[in-house]
């Protein structure tokens, strides 16, 4: 990018300023740049080119009818410049395009950029799943699609949201979800923002498909933007600016068609931030599946839990490449401090179990035991003279836990355990997760279990942590990228 660009105004620094520092970008850099073999295709509706792209576009080693960077599937040619109403003097058809390129390049420079238009015009409707299939023939491995195939446009040929219907399913053309099915099985990941720009909650189907990443819309202040609509499928947000800002810095500056720098702002914003950061991902752990690169976007983002506006919170670029080669396997762990409380139906012990990796674990067991498992009871007996069961199993639970997360399992104990050390196992089942577990020596609220039952004898009831009585406190969780605390009782 220049370091100099003209056009922009006071408050930005440089293009994408803000929006690169929110999602930590340079820190990414420091550990990639992205990657030749990463190929990132942007879909939108005609591109004009802008200076700073020179060197970030794609080239196609096999180029057929003049075809170099992409191809023009609204018009079926390869001038990737929209051509119609509103041509010569509107900046969303002359710069939307390159914008998004734009943001790409900044987020992953090494990373080639795929150029393929799609149209809203009549005859257009079938461009957008031709696009989607050319992607996945030609390598890419992402596909920032920040607009979304309109229902209605392959029949009418104007989408019917022009005529006053609201988004709907897009019954008129199911090649596109067979498409957009087809990429992620090819491996390749889709991103797209999460519905229109006008902060209301509605569905936008193809966003919601479970081939694609669904993308929320953050401000400069890292908060949900006034356009940011509400939807039960967003995943994580990427920067996406204000509609009625308080300054243009509020605003995402970036290249435009003819040359120029532009405001933009919406939710194909945060699809292109996503993309290119799906892109370093990629880059930086190449063989990871789609699936695998969402679940590290969105446990990486920096969030508390999650909400229908962020998702799991702003994407966090240097925390997705930064992962360290432990947090590349499914562990869980166990926290040896435990909560004993007194119920209706008996003591329940509460145990936090941890997700070491940045994958999410489908099933993790956690057993209870009498004794330490890891250990013979009585080291002489043997299959022909066995010992009397002695280190016994108290119970078990099956527990799914988000990458980077703490889950709280809570166990019936039956109150003569007590006067025995109790141990807790943990291990994950997932395929390809290591074959190992987390075996810890129980502590409840600090005390042994012995002293433990001695409070409870003398107070009628177990306060973890809390000798003076009263509401037994919440178990820490150690600092992660999330602190959601869910809680399971059999």
């Amino acid at each position: 990018m220049n370091s100099d660009p003209p056009s922009l105004p006071e408050g930005v620094a440089a293009p994408y300023d803000w929006a690169l520092a929110q999602m930590r970008v340079p820190e990414a850099h420091r550990v990639t740049r992205g990657s030749p073999d990463v190929v990132v295709a942007v879909i939108d509706l005609g591109y004009r080119p802008h200076p700073d792209h020179r060197g970030r576009l794609w080239v196609n080693p096999r180029p057929e009818e003049g075809a170099l960077h992409g191809w023009d599937f609204a018009d079926n040619d390869a001038t990737l410049e929209y051509r119609g109403p509103g041509e010569a003097d509107s900046v969303y058809f002359r710069g939307h395009h390159a914008f998004i390129v734009g943001e790409v390049a900044a987020v992953t420079p090494a990373c080639p950029i795929m150029i393929l238009r799609v149209g809203y015009l009549p005859g257009q409707g079938e461009s957008w799943p031709h696009a989607v299939d050319y992607a996945v023939r030609h390598g890419a491995r992402v596909i920032v699609m920040p607009h979304g195939y309109i229902q209605g446009h392959c029949l009418s040929g104007t989408p019917y949201f022009y005529q006053g219907t609201d988004f709907g399913y897009p019954f008129d053309n199911p090649a596109l979800k067979e498409s957009c099915d087809a990429a992620s099985a090819a491996g390749c990941l889709i991103v797209s923002g999460v519905s229109d720009n006008r902060g209301r909650r509605a569905v936008f189907a193809s966003s919601a498909f479970e081939s694609v990443m669904a993308v929320g819309s953050a401000s400069r202040r890292g908060r949900a933007a006034d356009i940011a609509p509400s939807s039960d499928y967003v995943e994580a947000a990427a920067p996406a600016g204000q509609r009625s800002p308080e300054s243009p810095a509020e605003q995402i500056w970036g290249t435009g068609g003819d040359g120029r720098y532009i405001p933009f702002e919406g939710g194909c914003m945060a699809a292109g931030f996503a993309g290119g950061a799906a892109a370093l991902v990629m880059s930086r752990y190449p063989g990871l599946d789609p699936s695998q690169v969402r679940q590290i976007l969105r446990n990486t983002a920096r969030g508390r839990g999650w909400n229908p506006y962020l998702g799991h919170g702003l994407l966090d670029a240097a925390a997705a490449v930064g992962l360290t080669s432990g947090q590349m396997e499914k562990r869980v762990a166990v926290r040896p401090a435990a909560r004993l409380r007194q119920t209706s139906k008996g003591l329940r012990l509460a145990l936090a179990l941890e997700n070491l990796s940045a994958f999410d674990i489908g099933r993790a067991v956690l057993a209870l035991y009498a004794g330490d498992p890891t250990c013979p009871a009585d080291a002489q007996a043997s299959f022909t003279s066995p010992a009397e069961l002695q280190v016994r199993q108290i119970e078990h639970t099956c527990c799914a836990i988000p990458g980077l997360e703490a889950v709280t399992a809570t166990l019936p104990l039956p109150e003569e355990a007590l006067s025995r050390p109790l141990y807790a196992q943990a291990f994950a089942c997932d395929a390809g997760a290591p074959g190992d577990c987390c075996t810890v020596r129980i502590a409840i609220g600090g005390r042994t279990p012995g002293a433990a039952k001695s409070l409870i004898a003398g107070r009628g009831r177990a306060v973890a942590g809390n000798p003076a009585g009263g509401p037994a406190p919440a178990p820490e969780i150690t600092e992660q990228a999330h602190s959601l605390l869910t809680e399971r009782e059999l």
